[in-house]
């Protein structure tokens, strides 16, 4: 073989190699902040696939910003809880539709109407007030998912003070929303994490499935987070809701969660601490965690009897510690280190 076969054999290998290297998928990280937490992505694309994504779901974070977000001030949310007459964008539409299915299922726990209450007591766009058992019945009033419907891509209202939150499944609706990006691109392992709320597809580059730690309850929102329980996630996504960081005391001394009840106006003082719930749908998990924080431990319990294939790890503070309770269908998935 002569020696210039051999440099076109060797030109051809590398030429074969980069070629190889360039549909392989590689792996991406994206970290940043959104609807006022971070976010962490990580993905395997090919070069290909992955052109575009960073400022493909920049632009997707800024869509949902526009449409339901309580802090941007010209958000569609805030125009339809200020009663103008704006015509709904397919997002805000899609949050509302999947909110009130959750609400049917959980017969109203969840509720999408108690904005009014949210903002009132100090967890919304506007500063804390101290609010009364008066002010609570006022605006409970106006509490009420039947309330309120779509009519021609518009909010149709039985009350005018009625005021729409998707906070409780605006985070995993986001994780979705990405995870039916990627699906369109072709990209089908990763992990997708907005402030706590995962959606995982597929599976890391080593073949082995993603895991996801749940985080041990603190007695203090500024308390380092700590995490000693963790599961692997299969084509699933796990949310986990708690009131043991968005909090504050007040005047009285009485602890005020984030977690409004919608049909008692106040907010919840059970011993239940956290609850995480796996099933497919982001949306669905992150509703569901919220609804069961105001239902409570014995409640969901109930519930969940009656909706089996739903899946959920809780923790409360029973008997001076931490407790746990986990459906059957997920403690054989669920994994403690040990210390």
């Amino acid at each position: 073989m002569t020696k210039y076969s051999k440099l076109l054999i060797l030109n051809l290998i590398l030429i074969l190699f980069f070629w190889a290297c360039s549909k392989s998928p590689q792996k991406n990280t994206l970290d940043g902040m959104v609807q006022g937490s971070y976010y962490h992505i990580i993905y395997y694309a090919t070069p290909t696939q992955n052109q575009s994504v960073s400022q493909d779901l920049q632009n997707l974070f800024n869509q949902i910003d526009q449409s339901v977000s309580l802090w941007n001030k010209e958000s569609l949310i805030n125009q339809v809880n200020q009663n103008k007459d704006v015509e709904l964008d397919s997002i805000f539409i899609d949050c509302f539709v999947k909110s009130q299915e959750i609400s049917e299922l959980t017969e109203g726990y969840l509720d999408c109407t108690i904005g009014a209450l949210v903002e009132k007591y100090g967890f919304a766009a506007k500063e804390r007030e101290e609010i009364t058992q008066e002010q609570i019945d006022s605006l409970l009033q106006y509490v009420g998912y039947n309330n309120i419907k779509i009519e021609n891509s518009r909010i149709k209202k039985k009350f005018a003070q009625t005021k729409i939150d998707f906070n409780a499944i605006a985070q995993g609706y986001t994780s979705d929303k990405i995870a039916q990006y990627f699906f369109q691109k072709g990209i089908t392992n990763f992990i997708i994490d907005i402030a706590g709320e995962v959606r995982a597809n597929g599976t890391k580059d080593n073949g082995k499935l993603w895991t996801c730690a749940i985080e041990q309850p603190s007695d203090s929102s500024n308390q380092e987070r700590s995490y000693n329980t963790y599961l692997e996630l299969k084509d699933q996504s796990i949310v986990t809701s708690g009131n043991y960081r968005k909090y504050y005391i007040d005047e009285k001394g009485n602890k005020k969660s984030h977690t409004i009840d919608p049909f008692t106006g106040r907010s919840v003082t059970h011993n239940l601490l956290s609850v995480s719930v796996v099933d497919k749908s982001a949306t669905l998990c992150d509703g569901l965690a919220t609804a069961f924080m105001v239902m409570g431990l014995e409640k969901s319990k109930t519930f969940l009897q009656h909706h089996p294939h739903i899946q959920a790890h809780f923790i409360y503070w029973d008997k001076n510690q931490y407790q746990t309770y986990t459906t059957p269908n997920l403690k054989h998935r669920i994994n403690y280190i040990r210390e």
